[in-house]
């Protein structure tokens, strides 16, 4: 019993101290530096998973647009087709998003990843499911705001998925962790999400086939984000590993 407590303080104490971590300071740069220089190596694996994750929510629009007919834009039918089909796109792509994020962190930290990480992601269905629901909500409630409610709780939330994933922790837990190590840092953080989506707007622009790796880029950017405000140096895929010897 005395080693089985011993271990038991011992895995608490660790988990304090890396709660207590000190943030370390990102540059929007840097973040996407950091994302464009492991898709210069790891493109392939990362832009298949991008596609995997991507092609339910597709092949649904697609076929939503088939059945129903193409509504006349800013109907009210565009809208609700519309409103639909990027909810339910979001259900699908909640399965694969526990796999993708997991993929993006080991990359961020110098990794490889593991293209098999998109389907032991699927334990996290049920949160990023859940997540995906609440932020929903948040938008809907919001629009008669313009949706700034929505975006201004959306940036303190947004490292929760990919904590959810790293700590495969409870998804209040991570929500909560993520308001706390955000304080202050909303506008930055806004910046950022302005980055990412002009990364994925050139990506559309790039034949449509750039928006795979653009996806990727993002993902991984956001991962070595979420890194930096967990007090972790994070190793570059383009790094030379360090070579030790005596002579």
């Amino acid at each position: 019993m005395p080693s089985i407590r011993g271990e038991v303080y011992s895995a608490e104490t660790k988990a304090r101290a890396e709660e207590e971590r000190a943030p370390l300071g990102f540059v929007i740069g840097e973040a996407l530096d950091a994302g464009l220089a492991t898709i210069k190596r790891e493109w392939l694996v990362l832009s298949i998973a991008q596609l995997v994750a991507a092609l339910p929510g597709a092949s649904l629009s697609i076929a939503t647009h088939y059945l129903l007919g193409e509504a006349p834009m800013f109907t009210r039918a565009y809208y609700e087709q519309t409103l639909v089909t990027m909810a339910a796109s979001s259900v699908l792509g909640a399965f694969f998003r526990g796999g993708i994020t997991k993929m993006s962190l080991d990359a961020a930290r110098g990794k490889k990843p593991a293209l098999a990480d998109l389907a032991r992601g699927a334990k996290f269905f049920p949160a990023m499911l859940a997540f995906e629901a609440i932020q929903w909500v948040l938008l809907l409630a919001s629009a008669a705001l313009l949706f700034v409610p929505y975006v201004l709780v959306w940036m303190r939330w947004m490292l929760a998925p990919v904590r959810l994933v790293d700590r495969e922790e409870g998804l209040a837990s991570s929500m909560r962790a993520s308001w706390r190590a955000t304080r202050g840092e909303a506008l930055h953080l806004f910046g950022f999400a302005i980055a990412m989506v002009v990364v994925s707007y050139l990506g559309v622009l790039a034949c449509c086939v750039g928006s795979l790796p653009a996806e990727a880029l993002d993902a991984v950017a956001m991962a070595y984000v979420y890194l930096r405000f967990a007090g972790e140096e994070t190793k570059r895929a383009d790094e030379p590993a360090s070579v030790s010897g005596g002579g």
